[in-house]
Formats: structure tokens, C-alpha cells, sequence
């Protein structure tokens, strides 16, 4: 997303604010601050009779804190284990620590 559809979004949910609750809000300091945002988001989604602040407060969370994609990120690093040798020093299924042999280790007289 860019930085101007964040501050879009952070701007709406600051006039939702001081409109609905009366809570005044820094829209910048919104976009760089995590911390600051990730409060007003809380004051915004624990707002339940107010179902427009609660919107804008997920727009933001989303906007600002996006979901890592959980599965594409396991397969990324699978593929990174399989690559550079690691998963052979891992537990095996039955518990015991599996160690590649020397041969598999070192390439030629590199140690």
C-alpha cells in the first residue's frame, strides 16, 4: 500500500475519532510511530457502538500491520533448509539427531 493511502486512511479514521468519541489524534505521527498506532487502533476497535471507528481502526490495522502470508512463508523457508544441507542436522521423526556424513559436508580438501 502506499504511504499516501495509508495517511488516506489514517486521516478518515482521525475525523471518525474526534467525531464519534471526541479523541483528538496526530494523523503523521499515526504513520510513524507503531506504537502510538497500534494505540489508537486498540481506543478504535474497542469502540463496539461505534461499527464505523471499529472499520477504520481495521483499515488501518491493515494498512499498517499487514498479515505475513503463513503458508508461503513455511514453504520459503523449507525450500531454504533443503537448499544449504540444514534439515540433515535436524531432529529426525523418531527423536534422534541425524549428522551428514564428512563426505556430504566438505567438498574436496575444503574444510
Amino acid at each position: 500500500m502506499l504511504e499516501s493511502e495509508k495517511l488516506a486512511v489514517a486521516a478518515h479514521l482521525h475525523v471518525v475519532m474526534r467525531r464519534k468519541i471526541g479523541r483528538v489524534t496526530d494523523v503523521e505521527w499515526m504513520l510513524r510511530s507503531a506504537e502510538y498506532a497500534r494505540e489508537v487502533i486498540r481506543i478504535a476497535l474497542a469502540e463496539a457502538a461505534h461499527p464505523e471507528l471499529m472499520e477504520w481502526g481495521q483499515r488501518l490495522q491493515a494498512a499498517l500491520f499487514p498479515a505475513p502470508p503463513q503458508a508461503a512463508a513455511t514453504r520459503s523457508a523449507e525450500r531454504s533448509d533443503r537448499a544449504s544441507g540444514f534439515e540433515d542436522s535436524r531432529l529426525s521423526r523418531s527423536g534422534t539427531v541425524t549428522r551428514p556424513s564428512a563426505q556430504a559436508r566438505y567438498v574436496g580438501s575444503l574444510r
